[in-house]
């Protein structure tokens, strides 16, 4: 594809057109990608968002920009000269030249003015509205607010402050007077996210809102094609088509800036630098709460665990149709059983991108709506996706608790409402991760109607997984594997992980040492041995597939298994 198989114009370009011209909507808020770059017909390149905008509008609008700091300013002398002799020509033609030097005073003082410049703007309009009536062929005026949550902030009015609440009330009554409802002209708003700008502009009826989408996969191959074209060719370590599929979730602004230092430098472009971009800029707008992931291990690494291996196979597999897709998962267990690693290793066989979210609770106090917001924008331009939510119980603050703050739950109703979204089925998994789903919102429970609980390994399969961990380190148990077992009994996937590092860091110093000599000077900590036999109670009870329970949990009713939680609380109540 080469650029010029690109659209003909931007998508919000269409959309821009589609409200204003079939909609009769004279206010458009412009968010999502509003500072990346897009294909412009008119330069026959690619050119940043606010360039590409006038461009396509200078054609049918006198364009006038406005932001907080710059003030009122113009695209060009010309449309300039336009709207100053619109607003002060009395025959139409001449403008004496004190009015024209009074004009441009105003313009000028409006720089750092934010409330002076919306006067002076709904002067324009209104002397548009004027000249209308005798030169009805005059193009209408478009205003581009940029930055428009900074100068309309969100907010009742008894919560702004003097200045913001002027404004706002100044911009109310300009955009709900006659004057301009019921004229041709034109109010962009640009902003990144919506939840910035006021509710109350947005309430109007002449006013809609667009989100603009980070570039699909056609847009970033037609990106990369045209920068390729315009010099030496760019190598790809991976291939082309590659970095094209890893690049989902940026700006074409970042693919530019990755293409020009592979260009400068002569040198290939890597996952690892695609990888490293992507978690960059994600953690740079919603902090270090997201995480992209391309797992490298698959369920080859995986020792045991066969059955539930099945089971996550057969999620991933339904979920590559919309009919037998689920929204979410949970699993559960004990601490250090393995359960992000084994549902990492399952999505990435999958062809799914792992998108790790953690600390959520808190992380964005005060910020939720701008968070939830950015979150929504960026995954909606992955393919297919798991979101893995580690400690989830932790995670989100019930909706139904009393003691859950307003923000935390509006933050959690609005996760609840993306997982339950019919259009993301499919397309986005999200796997709970919890050793306490007992504490989990009911309603991101019945989200989950699979529930995967992950248990140590018992008996033979037990004595396998041990044998295998040190195989897999050339480090031989012999005869010895039965009382490693026996002495390790509380062990978890982890601790034994942790085991075998210390064999082999004691190895380094006396190579003739055994696992039973290691045993005898140290071991994994006891510390949190109840609480684990705790966590596996609970995970008993979130169980979609009970052959997946040992035997001994297996040959317990709900009852004991309650009854026994109860006990084992009371206990670790008093520790």
């Amino acid at each position: 594809m080469t650029a010029k198989k690109t659209k003909e114009r931007p998508e919000f370009i269409e959309a821009l057109s589609r409200a204003y011209q079939l909609r009769r909507k004279n206010i458009v808020m412009l968010t999502g990608d509003t500072h990346g770059l897009f294909w412009n017909q008119n330069k026959e390149s690619f050119s940043a968002f606010e360039m590409t905008l006038v461009d396509y509008l200078r054609e049918k609008f006198n364009v006038v920009r406005m932001d907080i700091a710059g003030g009122i300013s113009f695209p060009d002398k010309p449309t300039e000269m336009e709207v100053i002799r619109i607003c002060e020509s009395k025959d139409g033609v001449v403008v004496p030249k004190d009015r024209r030097d009074q004009m441009s005073r105003l313009i000028d003082s409006s720089r750092h003015s934010p409330l002076p410049a919306l006067v002076l703007l709904r002067g324009m309009q209104e002397a548009f509205c004027r000249v209308r009536k005798v030169e009805s062929h005059i193009k209408p005026l478009c205003v581009l607010f940029q930055y428009a949550g900074a100068l309309f902030p969100t907010g009742d009015f008894g919560r702004l402050g003097d200045l913001d609440r002027q404004r706002l009330v100044v911009f109310l009554s300009w955009v709900n007077h006659p004057n301009f409802t019921h004229s041709p002209d034109l109010l962009v708003l640009a902003n990144d996210v919506k939840s910035e700008i006021n509710h109350k502009i947005n309430a109007l009826p002449h006013c809609t809102h667009y989100e603009i989408q980070l570039p699909d996969k056609n847009d970033r191959e037609a990106f990369v094609n045209w920068f390729n074209g315009e010099g030496p060719k760019i190598r790809f370590k991976n291939g082309k088509g590659r970095y094209i599929e890893n690049t989902a979730g940026l700006k074409l602004t970042h693919l530019k800036d990755m293409l020009e230092e592979a260009r400068r430098t002569s040198t290939a472009i890597t996952k690892e630098l695609v990888v490293s971009q992507v978690n960059e800029i994600l953690q740079a707008e919603l902090g270090d709460i997201i995480r992209v992931k391309y797992p490298a291990h698959t369920s080859k690494d995986i020792i045991g665990y066969k059955e539930t291996g099945a089971i996550f196979k057969s999620i991933f597999e339904r979920c590559e149709d919309v009919d037998t897709a689920v929204s979410a998962i949970l699993v559960s267990g004990p601490n250090g059983a393995g359960k992000t690693y084994q549902l990492e290793a399952y999505a990435a066989e999958s062809g799914r991108v792992v998108i790790e979210l953690a600390g959520i609770r808190g992380s964005f106090f005060g910020e939720t709506d701008r968070f939830f917001e950015l979150l929504r924008w960026h995954i909606s331009t992955f393919g297919k996706i798991l979101i893995l939510v580690d400690e989830a119980h932790t995670a989100f603050g019930s909706v139904h608790s009393g003691g859950t703050h307003q923000t935390e739950m509006r933050l959690s109703g609005n996760i609840i409402k993306m997982m339950g979204n019919p259009q993301n089925l499919g397309k986005v998994l999200w796997g709970m991760m919890t050793s306490r789903p007992d504490e989990l919102d009911p309603d991101i429970k019945s989200r989950a109607p699979i529930q995967v609980p992950i248990f140590d390994l018992e008996g033979e399969t037990r004595e396998a997984f041990v044998k295998e961990m040190f195989k897999r380190k050339s480090i031989n148990l012999g005869k010895s594997i039965e009382e490693i077992v026996e002495e390790t009994d509380y062990y978890s996937a982890r601790d034994y992980r942790n085991l075998v590092a210390e064999v082999m860091a004691q190895r380094r110093k006396k190579p003739e040492i055994t696992v039973l000599d290691v045993l005898s000077g140290w071991y994994a900590s006891k510390s949190i041995k109840t609480q684990r036999e705790y966590q596996s109670l609970i995970a008993a009870l979130h169980c979609s597939y009970p052959k997946l329970l040992p035997e001994r949990l297996r040959a317990m009713s709900d009852v004991e298994i309650n009854k026994q939680i109860e006990e084992l609380k009371w206990y670790l109540s008093r520790s």
